[in-house]
């Protein structure tokens, strides 16, 4: 029987194997480095400066955007 190949961890952006030299964990989530950015301004992120909503990455401005300022307005 042939082995299997592909069967690591699947990034939390693209779906595709993550390799440990390209890996990055944020919230129990792994992804590559390259899939690691925000998802409204694609800026590359780091565990420094992200933040992360309903599986959804932010840079710190756009979370407080995006994320903060619209559940603001729910609740007021």
């Amino acid at each position: 029987m042939p082995p299997k190949f592909g069967g690591g961890d699947k990034c939390g952006i693209c779906s595709k194997t993550v390799y440990a030299q390209e890996k990055i964990e944020a919230g129990g989530v792994p992804f590559h480095k390259q899939c690691f950015k925000c998802s409204h301004c694609k800026m590359a992120l780091n565990l420094q400066n992200y933040a992360q909503a309903e599986k959804v990455l932010y840079c710190k401005n756009h979370y407080q955007s995006e994320v903060v300022a619209k559940n603001s307005q729910i609740v007021s």
